[in-house]
Order: C-alpha cells, then structure tokens, then sequence
C-alpha cells in the first residue's frame, strides 16, 4: 500500500512538472553521479599508486638513514677494541708489588688516556674504566676510574661474564640524560680480567646521527636489535631510555647486545607505546630484508610500518606514520579535485539549463500558439525551428491552422449559399403559389364584383409582395412581418366562404426588433386552407410577447391559436409533408441555431397552437453578429 501511494504521488509530481525542470534535473542527477563515481575511483586509484610510491621512497630513505646511522656503531666498537689491547694501558694497569705514588702516576696516565680517547672520538659521550688496580689510592683530584664494585649490581653485568665486549642500558648520569653504553674487558698479559672499559653513548647522540634526514623521524622509530627488540624508541617526543627486563642477543662468537623491554616501561611512565612490538616484529619483518605494511586497529588509525635492512650489526630502524598524515597532501589534493568537479558541475548546471531552454522553447511557443487557436484566433503561425523535428512540428501545426482557416472560410461560404438558397426555394415555392391562387381569386371576384374590389384586392397583394421581397433581405422588422400577415388574412378574407376573425396582442417592446421574414403566413395558410372551423367563422390570435433571460438570454415567442378541427392523430413536425412549416423551422434553426425553431401542438380549446422561439435582435450590429455578415 505504502508502494502504491509513493507510485501515485510521483507519478501526479512528474504530470505537474515542467519538461524542462524534468530534463535539466535529469542532466544534473546524472553528471552528479557520474563525477561522483569518476572522482571517487580517481581518488582511490591516485591515493593507492601515491601511497606505494611515498611507502617506496619512505622505506629508501629509512634504509639510507640506517646505513648512515650506525655507521658510528663501527667507530665506538674499535675505540673500545684499541683501548683493550693498548699495551701501556695494559702494563699502567698492572700495579701488584709498586708503591703508592707509582700507583697515583699510573692512574694519572690511565686518566689522561681516556680523556685524549674522548677528545678524538666523534659521538662518545665518555669513557670510563672500572678496575680494582687503584683501590689503594686515595684520589685527589675527579677522573674516569672507578672500582668495579660500582657496577658489580647493576642488571647487565652478569653478562659480561659470558662475553667479552656487549651493548648494554645504562643508568642515568648526573646531567640526567639516559645512556646507553658499550662495555668491553681489558685482560693482563696472563688473560685475567683486570678492567672494564665502558663507553656512554647519550641517544641524544644517537638521534643526532638521522638530524641530517629530518623525514625519517616522522612518526615513530624504533631501533630494534638482531632478536626484534626494542632497543630504543623516538620521535613523538619520546627518548627515554629503557631501564627494566634485559635480554642479548649474541653477534659472533664475542659481542652480546642488551635490549630492554620498552613497551612495560613506556607505559609505566604515561606514555606513548609503540605501535608494533618485538612479536609483530618477529612475524612480519624477514630476516635481511626491508618492507612495509599497513596495520590497522591501532589508537589513532591507521598506521604505515616500515623496517628498514638491517645494518652490519644486524640492528635496524622500524618507522610508524599514521596514513592520514602520510596522506594528507593526497586528501588535499583530492578536495581540490572534488572542488573542481563541483564548479564543473555547476558550470555544466548552467549551460544544461540554456541547452534545454533553447530545446523547449519551441515547444513553449507551439502550446502558446495552440492557446491562441483554441481561442479562435486562426491567423495564428509559428515560425520554423532550427531542429528537424520542431521545423516538422512547426510545419504541421501551420499546415493546420490554414486548412482550419481555409475550412472555416468553405464553410461559412457554404452555409450562407444553402440559406440563400433555401431562401430562394422557399420564396419560389410561396409567392407563385400564393400569387397563382390570389390572381386566381380577382379573376373570379372581378367577374362577381365591381372592379372596386378588385383594386382594393391588388392593393393588398403588392403590399404582400412587397414585404415578402424586402428587398433580399433575410430579417424584417416585427411590425412589417404583421404587416404581411394582415395583407394575407384580407386578401384571404375576400375569397373564402366563411368570415375570418384575426386579432394580434403584441408586447412593444418587439415591434422594432428583427425576425425571419415570411414565418407567419405559412401557419395562418395553413389555418385558412386546412382549418374549416365548425361554428362557421374562423378565429386566428396572434401573441408575441418578449421572455428575459440570463442564460440564455432574451427571446421572442410568437404564438399562433386558431379555432380549426386541429392537428390528424399521430402528426408529427419531423415527418410532415408540407413545405412552409417544415421551411420556416428549418430556416429559423439554420439562422439562428437549434436552440430555437417551432414547436406545434394541439390548443386547450381545440385547433392548433403554433409556438415559434426566436432569439432577440433590437440592432442591425446584433443582426450582423448571428448572421456572420451575410445581411450587409
């Protein structure tokens, strides 16, 4: 039901609606689905080939970064490597069985090694040394050697016990900057231990090392040893160092690297974890080989992840960017677009809207002109479009509108010949007949008579001519057609054997107006030749009385009793035989229109009553109106 309603109600929308309105929506509709599907895969397909190609060089730049990153990586191992087999350094250590200022001269020249291997090496932040050689001197000014004590609790160096050199965390320092070091052993000429160098790195030394590529630091990095740990994590203002579980990987045969666990830590502290861990890491990065990778589901969307190679010491750079920010010159670039293909549309709006106006103008026009036809106005022409099928629609309608022209004119041509020359019959049938019987009479009279009578009979008959002729004219006024019947009624009266009582009772308010010439005497004919009254006098009244109206409007009614035997049983106007009545109907329907004619029934009294309605015309103006000019 609901279908239905909807059906009908577009259905009554579409019949209101303007073709043009219809067409232009159309055009709009569908361009706006068109650009729409063309800018959405145009989008898609630009943001796809973009982001494999900013992915691309993203990924090329991490890899360069991490070769040029842990390019010091060589240099600090090879410092710690040339302190550890420097031969003074070695015998300065060796301080069993010398006395205290030898020992105090040794330890100056230990700390003067270490200082000059700081001065010369680019990135170290220090180098300390832990030995138990100098214990027995009391210091008297700050140096870089300490008992190894100091570090024999910290976390890492147990594992020193398994290696000889290893990259491990470092506690913060007094500057608060957190480390991370590299801790090598120093053995005596009979392969005791008999130091530990330790080489502090700050990360923000380390983060220096990628300062001349600024793009690496986007989002979030992480530097990853050979296990997948998470050795360190910057960018997104986060360079703490880790400082909780620690784990080693073994590189070779000498070299253990610590890693700590940086997610516990990172959340511990309130902040930011890092997107992938050393599971994710472990899955996805393959061994030796550089990628990336989309993964989804992480706070703040999206996130492109890219894992550089590893380096010489099989560490390497895992990087995080949000794609909204990856992509956010796309999806600029792409409300450009769209801003582009919304003016084009608009711009195509436009010229949609002049198209179909220049193409339902004709259409506008020919309603117009049919407007104009339906109104009567047959003149009426349109001029010939610039399209085939307007110039063919164009063409017709003209075509049409002569031949409606062209017809009209045939047949008001036709219909004024048929009324002339019915007229004429109807003349030629009376007036010979009426002339033959009356000539007929004053012969017989003027033998009977004195030639008195006969010319007050010839009188009569030339008025009775002279108002059936009148001239050609089609009307004659209400008092000349009276005129014409009271010339018949004495004519008559002076030939029949019985007397005729003729009376008139009309309304003056019709006495000018315009009738049909010649209605009346057919009918009073037609009560002297066929009336033959019993009491032995023929009675004719003649009433012509005026009836208002609005709609329609004013008419005339002329009624015709007379005393006669009345109409033979089953008589019928439409299948009567005589001439003058079925020729004054006809000629009064002809002129005037089927609204009015005559009607013939019975009298209350006896005898016939004739009824004649006939419209009201007071002016030759009006009589031209319903005779289209034809009585000019």
């Amino acid at each position: 039901m609901r279908k239905r309603r909807l059906s009908l109600f577009l259905n009554h929308k579409l019949q209101q609606s303007k073709l043009s309105t219809l067409m232009v929506t159309c055009f709009i509709a569908f361009n706006l689905l068109l650009v729409s599907i063309i800018v959405w895969l145009a989008y898609q397909s630009f943001s796809a080939v973009t982001f494999t190609e900013i992915s691309k060089a993203r990924l090329a730049l991490l890899n360069e970064s991490t070769r040029r990153g842990f390019d010091f990586i060589t240099g600090v191992t090879g410092t710690a490597y040339s302190l550890a087999s420097n031969r003074e350094l070695s015998s300065l250590l060796e301080t069993k069985g010398t006395g205290r200022l030898t020992q105090i001269h040794q330890r100056r020249e230990v700390s003067k090694i270490l200082d000059h291997t700081v001065v010369v090496s680019e990135g170290i932040t220090s180098v300390e040394l832990y030995t138990d050689a100098f214990n027995g001197v009391t210091v008297t000014m700050a140096d870089r050697i300490y008992p190894v004590d100091t570090i024999a609790g910290d976390s890492w160096f147990a594992a020193l016990e398994h290696a000889d050199a290893a990259w491990v965390p470092l506690r913060e320092n007094e500057s608060g900057q957190s480390l991370i070091g590299y801790a090598q052993r120093i053995f005596d000429s009979r392969g005791g231990t008999v130091a530990y160098v330790l080489i502090r790195l700050s990360r923000a030394d380390i983060v220096r090392r990628f300062a001349d590529m600024p793009m690496v630091l986007d989002g979030q990095v992480l530097l990853v040893d050979t296990a997948g740990n998470v050795v360190m994590q910057m960018g997104d203002d986060n360079l703490e160092v880790n400082s909780g579980e620690d784990s080693s990987s073994i590189h070779g045969a000498s070299e253990i690297f610590l890693s700590i666990n940086v997610s516990a830590n990172a959340a511990a502290a309130g902040e930011s974890e890092p997107v992938v861990d050393r599971a994710w890491i472990q899955e996805h990065v393959e061994h030796g080989q550089d990628g990336f990778e989309v993964v989804s589901g992480k706070p703040g969307g999206a996130q492109l992840v890219l894992y550089s190679r590893p380096a010489m010491l099989q560490w390497r750079l895992v990087q995080t960017i949000p794609v909204h920010t990856l992509l956010s010159p796309v999806r600029q670039a792409g409300w450009q677009v769209l801003g582009i293909a919304v003016l084009g549309l608009l711009f195509s709006a436009v010229l949609a809207y002049l198209f179909v106006w220049r193409i339902v103008r004709p259409l506008r026009q020919l309603i117009k002109r049919m407007r104009q036809l339906e109104k009567g106005d047959f003149n009426t022409r349109i001029q010939l479009s610039f399209t085939e099928e307007y110039a063919h629609l164009a063409y017709g309608f003209n075509h049409m509108a002569s031949q409606l022209t062209e017809l009209m004119e045939q047949v008001k041509e036709e219909s004024r010949a048929k009324r002339e020359a019915q007229t004429g019959l109807l003349e030629a049938q009376i007036k010979p007949h009426f002339l033959y019987n009356t000539l007929d009479m004053i012969h017989w009279r003027a033998l009977d008579y004195e030639a008195k009578d006969i010319s007050r009979m010839i009188v009569q008959l030339s008025k009775l001519l002279r108002i059936g002729l009148s001239g050609g004219r089609l009307f004659i006024r209400v008092r000349d057609e009276l005129e014409h019947a009271r010339c018949y009624v004495s004519i008559q009266s002076e030939r029949l054997p019985f007397s005729i009582d003729y009376q008139e009772q009309i309304d003056p308010r019709v006495r000018g107006c315009y009738i049909p010439k010649i209605i009346l005497q057919p009918f009073i004919e037609n009560a002297v030749m066929h009336g033959h009254p019993k009491e032995g006098k023929l009675r004719i009244q003649v009433d012509i009385r005026e009836m208002d109206g609005i709609d329609p409007p004013s008419k005339i009614t002329i009624c015709i009793k007379d005393n006669g035997q009345g109409l033979p049983e089953g008589w019928k106007l439409e299948e009567t035989t005589g001439i003058g009545i079925r020729n004054v109907h006809q000629r009064i329907q002809l002129y005037c229109g089927t609204g009015y004619g005559v009607d013939i029934c019975a009298g209350e009294l006896g005898g016939v009553e004739v009824t004649i309605t006939l419209p009201r015309i007071e002016t030759e103006e009006q009589l031209n109106l319903w005779l289209g000019g034809e009585n000019e």
